[in-house]
């Protein structure tokens, strides 16, 4: 089978991709080693927080700009609920990079955002923080449901005339010009490819027949916990947050109906491959590096309900890598916290590969050169 354009990948970005290639009328094939959604990637989970006001850089802020458009849009075509527009608190330290990005960007993109006093931050929200920090409240922003969103978006793709291919990927050669894809269970022929495999995308790179640059992505596992609690409730206008902590940032969403959800941003494990990633519980730290230090900001927290692990693609900078490795093989990875970006990134893949180049502003911030 010939394709236009070939997604490896089809989680957080390559959904979105195969639905605006689809879209867009091209012969699309979407190929993941598991059945998306699944459990084996970086965005089960159920949730992620969607902000603007970015504590990691205004280099960020335009494709989050497009990526909120983009993120009505879909909802309004899905007929969906994928987007809680609850808010999003940024909480720590004002001196912080973090924070000092996060007022900045909101200055400078002119964002809805409010800030809060610790005793504010207390009254509304029942969460205790030291006398120096302080808040400020994004409005409008909130978080996505990126299990549905994933599985939304396959489902549009192949309502749109898309294929999804649920193989392991053996060979991929080049001849021609083309790429032949060599699966468990078929051969593909692919005009192009953008390359969305997320943290193990290294297994697919081991298998090109063709030179191809160095890429610097390794994986790391990450834990999250769910807390009961009749308090801190989606209903009762609790928003998403991030809060400094020890160098590192708790970030957490309202419960509406599952626990208090909360992860670690820097705390994890750095594996190399698949073989590595122990399920939840089977390290130490899981049931306790959060739950040991959470309380003290947000009391009302009840006992830990459950926990789960997922992996982040992480470059040595901590920053995207949104290149072409080849002349017709996009790669999009190091998408660490990249799942609030997914349609804007999928579109933006989909547009390179038509195009054949990349924007000027993408290519001198998220280029694989930079570390060379």
């Amino acid at each position: 089978m010939k394709y236009d354009v070939v997604i490896i990948g089809s989680g957080s970005v390559g959904s979105f991709a195969g639905y605006y290639a689809s879209r867009q009328g091209l012969k699309t094939c979407l190929i993941d080693n598991f059945l998306p959604p699944h459990s084996n990637g970086s965005y089960h989970g159920d949730t992620r927080i969607f902000r603007i006001a970015y504590g990691e850089g205004e280099k960020y802020i335009p494709l989050l700009q497009r990526a909120f458009e983009l993120w009505g849009e879909f909802e309004q075509t899905s007929g969906q609920k994928i987007f809680e527009r609850c808010g999003v608190l940024n909480i720590g330290d004002p001196a912080s990079a973090f924070m000092r990005n996060v007022a900045q960007s909101s200055k400078d993109f002119a964002l809805d955002t409010m800030l809060l006093s610790p005793q504010k931050i207390s009254q509304l929200y029942g969460i205790n923080v030291p006398d120096h920090f302080t808040g400020i409240l994004e409005r409008g922003t909130g978080f996505v449901y990126s299990d549905k969103s994933v599985e939304t978006a396959i489902r549009l793709a192949v309502g749109l005339g898309a294929d999804v291919l649920i193989s392991c990927i053996r060979r991929i050669e080049k001849q021609g010009g083309a790429y032949y894809i060599y699966t468990d269970s078929s051969q593909i022929l692919a005009d192009k490819i953008l390359l969305s495999a997320g943290s193990f995308a290294s297994e697919i790179l081991s298998v090109c027949a063709f030179d191809l640059p160095q890429i610097p992505v390794k994986p790391k596992r990450k834990m999250l916990n769910w807390f009961y609690s009749s308090s801190y409730q989606l209903r009762d206008a609790m928003p998403a947050f991030i809060m400094e902590f020890n160098g590192d940032h708790f970030y957490g969403f309202p419960d509406f109906g599952s626990g208090v959800k909360i992860g670690l941003n820097v705390f994890g494990q750095d594996i190399t491959t698949r073989d590595e990633l122990l399920g939840f519980g089977d390290i130490e730290s899981d049931k306790r590096a959060i739950a040991e230090h959470i309380r003290a900001f947000m009391p009302s927290l009840g006992e830990l309900c459950t926990g789960a692990v997922c992996t982040y693609a992480m470059t040595p900078d901590e920053g995207f890598i949104i290149d072409f490795i080849d002349s017709c093989l996009l790669y999009l990875g190091g998408l660490s916290h990249g799942f609030k970006f997914a349609p804007a990134l999928g579109e933006l893949g989909i547009s390179a590969l038509q195009r054949g180049e990349l924007p000027q502003e993408i290519c001198r911030h998220f280029s694989l050169g930079r570390f060379s």
